[in-house]
Formats: C-alpha cells, structure tokens, sequence
C-alpha cells in the first residue's frame, strides 16, 4: 500500500511565471558586460551576513509543481574571504512555515565573485531539526558594494538529496553583507 507516482501527461513540468521571470532577471544581469570602470579597492576579509530567503517554487519528487510555500528564512552568518573573489561562509536560521516554527539549519558556502556585481555560490543547506538532511542549494546573485555594506539578492535552486527522495525548489534570498 505504497504511494502511487501521479500518470504522466506527457507535458513537462513548467515553473511557474514569477520563478521564470527572476531566474532569467537574475541571469542577465550576471551575464551582462559591466561598464569599465577602476577596480574598485579591496574590501576587508571578514564579514557578517543577515539574509531573509522564502521558497517562491517547489516540487516534492514525482509530483507536481507547487508556487510560494508561505515560508520565511532569517538567517545571520560569517564569511571569510580567501581571495579577492572566493569566500568562505557559514549561515545559519529558523525557517518559519506560516508563521510557525518549521526547521533550524547550517548553510555553509563557498562563494565565487565572478564580477563586482554579480556571483556564484556553491551552498548545502544541513537541516538540524526536526531531522537531519542534505540539500543542494547552488545560486547566482547579484551584488554592490556601498564601502564596507554590500546588499545581495541570490536566487537558489534546492535539492534534498539526504533521504533519497529528491525534490526541487526555487528560492530567493535577500541580505546584506558588512565586512570588517
């Protein structure tokens, strides 16, 4: 008395509309040549994180496309730059689901600023509580730097590959960076 995977309709799964919309934003404005301009001085190598991320997609595995889950994740952090563009990154936050406590997690990171405005982040988001997984959680964001406080804007895709069910979401994060 299993679970029954949904008929297929021969149709592909399609995100919805304002998940496409900010995936395609988000990939044109990192492709996008930046103006010239003077390298801009180097930022000190520490910094301090605060982001608030929601899920704006989701599909749990053989099921159907799902829009926002009414989720919010605050998370504060510490990053490490190991070179002018890699930094290391360790976040972590509550995700509330309607309003209600719903998980804890350690998001740690390896970030590539591939540009002044924009990166690559190669993330893994580790569930605490109530159990513990492992979901992949690569992103592309984009950035600016305001002397040492650098607002970002990221956008996620996840994948929980701990359990052996793998699903796949679509996330924004919004947050702010100080380095010191």
């Amino acid at each position: 008395m299993g679970r029954e995977a949904p008929a297929r309709t021969g149709r592909r799964a399609e995100l919805p509309w304002g998940a496409r919309l900010l995936l395609v934003a988000a990939l044109l404005a990192a492709a996008s040549p930046s103006p010239a301009e003077e390298p801009a001085p180097a930022l000190p190598s520490n910094y301090v994180a605060e982001f608030l991320g929601t899920t704006l997609a989701y599909r749990p595995e053989g099921g159907p496309w799902d829009g926002w889950q009414h989720d919010a994740t605050p998370l504060v952090g510490y990053g490490r730059q190991l070179t002018p563009t890699i930094a290391l990154e360790l976040d972590a936050g509550p995700t509330f689901v309607r309003g209600d406590y719903s998980s804890f997690s350690l998001t740690p990171g390896l970030v590539w600023s591939f540009s002044p405005h924009a990166y690559a982040a190669a993330r893994f988001v580790v569930p605490l509580d109530p159990e513990t997984n492992f979901v992949l959680f690569p992103g592309i964001g984009v950035c600016h730097a305001f002397g040492r406080v650098m607002p970002i804007l990221e956008l996620n895709v996840s994948s929980a590959l701990g359990r052996g069910h793998p699903d796949l979401g679509v996330s924004l994060t919004a947050g702010v960076l100080v380095f010191f």
